[in-house]
């Protein structure tokens, strides 16, 4: 007899093994109350929160009933005050950089122009919430000849200068809801600046190389004369210096759940002119144009030059969709909603055949392959971006559809080219089109709506079949932190933007002067005559 009065009900057993009758009738009512708990909250609950209750570990992909946190009266005070620099890092290193420059010795913005609603960031308050709480932080990995001990003070005075220039890198990112219930609306996502506040949360992690960790420099020698120093560099670096100083996935989703930094640079000075240093910042405040924004204004502190400000309030950001205008509602739910989910969901058995993957590209082959196809008529605008995203449809057989981010910076009305946000859309195109034909990516980015389907012309059994893709390429927006008399070498994205994800996605980078590289998580990958071409 059940020992809860109000589910009292008769069990009888024929107790055919070696457990005892209580484990059994306990077993057996733990079992019933679930499935009649389960009954209960089943009109309650959503598609996606259903995946986040049976797994936890889909998290990342699932909206799951997240509430403001309680935050200490201390950061509850901030947000009620303009945020104001209070102090001073001191002596210049080489007397280049002047105090003055310093953001501690600038007049604060007035409240109006550093943030909104009460000295908070408005992240998004529309439908990309559930797409942004799902975006992996922006992190990358430079190495750099000609490092100093004043290049490494440099370095640290610059990451500190652009968080206090920047308070939302100080910010806390939270999500507000007005009920607990999956359905509820409008939420809104924000960041309270200052809750890791530059007097008491350091920004930047300087590591000690290991004793056993080769240094670049030692690479470089060894290979000098073998013609393959890149290649060699670039497994250098992708095997043994960034698992030190790139951290593993954080979702944005993580950053609300475990009130994460939002915003932090790692060091490590190999002592013999070599240093390698990562920087990461969350997908919540901005997209890749954003983060080398970041970057850029790190490089300008470190010589000693005013950077170009950061707009952080374009209150567009608020709301822009990072789906085409031309969607229709239709497009919307196969792309983002039930069917994408459950392509998602069918996915899920196939992390275990992802692995990371990274191709490094010769830049001469590339443009010599380029002129080629140039010479017909069709292909005649391509670009070395549009001749790399062929390579990699052509490449992967797992999906159907690519979408590449395309920035609205200079597009959209109103979103100018230094706004701050994630301003870009995700244009969804046949994936074997494109291996066929360069020319068709870059048709679509000169076409009238600068899509590839129309309205109501998405297909549905891509998304439903988990057939579907993203191409991220930040070699036209690549930034480099420069130091005088240091060169970055090389430069690494975070594999991280990719791993544990049950979806194909390639990242192209910007690797050095002569490669670009592709990292990609295909389960299945073809063969690429185009590929054989243009590799390194």
């Amino acid at each position: 007899e059940s020992p809860n009065p109000w589910l009292s009900f008769p069990i009888v057993v024929h107790h055919k093994s070696n457990r005892s009758l209580s484990t059994i009738i306990s077993y057996t009512h733990q079992t019933m109350m679930r499935c009649f708990v389960f009954i209960l909250l089943l009109p309650a609950l959503t598609f996606q929160s259903c995946i986040a209750w049976v797994c936890p570990s889909l998290e990342p992909f699932a909206t799951t009933l997240i509430s403001r946190k309680n935050l200490p009266s201390s950061v509850l005070a901030i947000s009620q005050t303009p945020y104001t620099y209070i102090s001073d890092i001191g002596q210049s290193w080489d007397g280049v950089h002047a105090k003055e420059r310093h953001p501690a010795n600038v007049a604060a913005p007035d409240a109006d122009d550093a943030a909104t609603d009460s000295s908070t960031y408005l992240i998004h308050k529309g439908r990309a919430i559930k797409m942004i709480k799902r975006c992996v932080a922006i992190e990358g990995l430079s190495v750099s000849d000609g490092w100093t001990p004043q290049a490494s003070e440099a370095f640290s005075f610059a990451v500190e200068a652009v968080v206090r220039a920047n308070p939302i890198l100080t910010g806390q990112l939270i999500e507000e809801k007005t009920s607990l219930w999956p359905w509820a609306q409008p939420r809104t996502l924000r960041v309270i600046p200052g809750v890791f506040s530059p007097e008491s949360h350091s920004f930047l992690t300087t590591i000690n190389p290991p004793a056993d960790l080769a240094s670049p420099a030692q690479v470089l020698y060894e290979e000098i004369n073998k013609g393959t120093s890149a290649k060699e560099l670039f497994q250098h670096v992708h095997s043994h210096v960034a698992p030190r100083l790139l951290g593993k996935a954080e979702f944005s989703y993580d950053q609300i759940k475990n009130d994460s930094p939002l915003f932090e640079a790692k060091l490590m000075d190999f002592g013999d002119g070599y240093a390698a240093y990562s920087i990461k910042m969350s997908h919540a405040l901005g997209d890749g144009t954003t983060f080398f924004q970041v970057i850029k204004q790190i490089s300008s502190y470190m010589n000693g030059h005013e950077p170009q400000p950061i707009n952080w309030d374009n209150p567009l950001k608020a709301t822009h969709e990072i789906y085409p205008e031309t969607f229709s509602n239709q497009d919307y739910e196969r792309s983002y909603g039930g069917p994408f989910g459950w392509g998602v969901f069918k996915n899920i058995r196939t992390l275990g055949k992802r692995k990371c993957e990274y191709l490094l590209l010769s830049k001469d082959k590339i443009t010599q392959k380029k002129r080629e196809l140039q010479k017909s008529d069709e292909n005649a605008r391509i670009s070395s971006n549009d001749v790399v995203m062929s390579v990699i449809c052509e490449m992967c057989g797992s999906s159907d559809i690519f979408a590449f981010d395309r920035s609205v910076r200079g597009i959209k009305d109103d979103v100018d080219k230094s706004d701050a946000g994630n301003f870009f859309w995700e244009i969804p195109f046949e994936r074997k089109k494109a291996a066929a034909n360069p020319s068709v990516i870059r048709n679509i980015l000169m076409s009238e709506t600068g899509t590839y389907y129309d309205t109501d012309e998405v297909p549905l059994m891509p998304f439903l079949n988990g057939r579907v893709g993203r191409i991220t390429s930040l070699a036209s927006i690549t930034q480099k932190t420069t130091f005088p008399g240091s060169k970055v070498i090389c430069q690494f994205p975070s594999a991280s933007f990719i791993s544990d994800l049950p979806l194909d996605v390639a990242v192209i980078f910007r690797f050095d002067e002569e490669h670009f590289g592709i990292m990609h998580n295909f389960r299945r990958v073809n063969p690429s005559p185009l590929l054989s071409e243009i590799i390194a």
